[in-house]
């Protein structure tokens, strides 16, 4: 739950604009909003003025990130005054939370600056599109938010585009596609990819040439777009991968669902940023080797799959198994179906009590087979033959989630031999509290197995979840 402290912030006597104080508390109001939608349950605590560094009121927010040495927490001040703000209990803001928090910052600062600072240079176009789409390309780009930059944002841009299309459709299908953003001059140059002189800017107004919405799919081929927002080429984003990199070698790439890895390779060196928008109708944001952001259900979501897969190798101990596993539920997540993947650290004590006897892949007595009757519920029994003995690392990542997308779970011991697939994970309803038992089927079942070891849950509407010691760790 979030805190409800009431927040006021102190702000200098006098000034040139009346009810200063409701300015102000306004906009403090709007941080704390935006701030808890990319991270809900954070806390926020007001420490006190910001006396040393002489603030004056016509310096506007002067929103700054404090670093605190060997602190859990994120201090920031502003409009004089300090706050901190504390994440989740027993958890820590990582670099990618306090990046967040600063784009936040810089861009309700910029919005500021721009409707009462009238000295100013005016950039009405950040208040086009959603405020959170803004955060996001603050992130990504925090250059473009600099108060001194009269250029729009294209990453900004490009989502508002994307947006726009989301909402449209073409010959009764829904729209996908994409664009890759060129971070740096060498690779238009070194391909010769330069704007011709009628090159059209990438922005929402092409929306009303319906045959935009044929030329690229998002998946295969994508718009490129240079760092002045023209519309420039049309590319395979496999070719582009394979080019940009080729001869340097892809070192430890972080696992992407496999329809997108290209996109992902595409943006591990130079800047470049991809956005797409999938048959799924989520826009997905891709920088430095990796998917950054993902928009679906409404609201945009940080990723950082660099320090969330780190997390998961750590609790399975097994690099191999817990790439092999993490890749399977990113690939079933992408084409939205379910899934439960559980790495048992003693099989011995999940047996009878998490797996029941039935599901176990035990090897058959003698050479009858089991006798196949319609509407057994132990039939399924008849098809363990093939995966008994076998390991998650040494199949076949299609294979791999076709076991997974059996109703059950998918539970191996931790050097990756499968235990069972299609499991009704067993436990006692009357043990669990009532926060548990308030959750979905596979939800509930994921706290219950997650006792038992590393857990990974995929959902149907596209997230994948972790779950260690009967918590969740991270939604992905």
């Amino acid at each position: 739950m979030t805190a409800a402290r009431s927040t006021r912030i102190p702000t200098p006597a006098g000034g040139r604009m009346r009810d200063i104080q409701a300015v102000v508390d306004l906009l403090y109001s709007l941080f704390r909003r935006d701030v808890l939608v990319f991270f809900p349950g954070a806390e926020f605590e007001t420490v006190g003025e910001d006396k040393s560094r002489g603030y004056r009121f016509e310096d506007g927010p002067n929103f700054s990130v404090v670093e605190l040495a060997e602190s859990n927490c994120v201090e920031i001040g502003f409009f004089g005054s300090r706050h901190r703000i504390y994440p989740r209990s027993g958890t820590s803001f990582r670099d990618h939370d306090r990046r967040m928090i600063e784009a936040i910052g810089a861009v309700l600062s910029m919005r500021y600056n721009q409707t009462f600072q009238l000295n100013s240079t005016a950039r009405l176009e950040i208040y086009r599109g959603g405020v959170e789409d803004h955060y996001v390309a603050a992130f990504i780009d925090p250059a473009s938010y600099h108060s001194t930059v009269l250029r729009p944002s294209r990453i900004a841009s490009v989502i508002e585009t994307l947006r726009t299309a989301a909402l449209s459709t073409y010959e009764n299908h829904r729209v996908s596609t994409g664009v890759l953003l060129l971070g740096a001059l060498e690779y238009a140059e070194r391909t010769r990819r330069v704007a011709p002189p009628d090159a059209l800017f990438y922005g929402v107004e092409l929306s009303i040439l319906k045959s935009m919405h044929r030329l690229c799919d998002g998946k295969r081929t994508l718009f490129l777009v240079d760092q002045a927002g023209l519309l420039i080429d049309i590319i395979d984003i496999e070719k582009f991968s394979s080019d940009l990199l080729d001869p340097c070698p892809l070192l430890g790439p972080i696992p992407c669902a496999g329809a997108y890895k290209a996109h992902a390779k595409a943006t591990l060196a130079g800047g470049h940023v991809c956005a797409v928008l999938s048959p799924n109708q989520e826009i997905k944001l891709f920088y430095g080797g990796a998917q950054a952001f993902a928009f679906n259900h409404g609201r945009w979501r940080i990723l950082d799959p660099r320090s969330k897969y780190a997390i998961w190798e750590g609790m399975v101990k097994a690099p191999a198994l817990a790439r092999a596993l993490f890749q399977a539920a990113l690939d079933l997540a992408e084409s939205r179906k379910g899934g439960l993947f559980v790495v048992v650290n003693d099989p011995a004590a999940a047996r009878g009590r998490l797996i029941d006897e039935h599901d176990l892949l035990a090897e058959v007595a003698g050479d009858s087979p089991i006798e196949v009757t319609p509407f057994d519920p132990l039939a399924k029994r008849a098809l363990h033959y093939l995966a008994r003995g076998r390991f998650a690392t040494e199949l076949d990542s299609s294979v791999l989630e076709a076991l997974a997308g059996i109703d059950g779970a998918l539970a191996t011991d931790p050097r990756g031999r499968i235990l069972a697939f299609g499991a009704i994970l067993r436990h006692d309803a009357a043990s669990l509290d009532g926060r548990i038992v308030a959750e979905g089927a596979r939800t509930t079942a994921a706290l219950v197995a997650s006792r038992f070891g590393a857990v990974l849950k995929v959902s149907e509407d596209g997230v994948v979840s972790c779950f260690q010691n009967g918590a969740r760790v991270w939604d992905y």
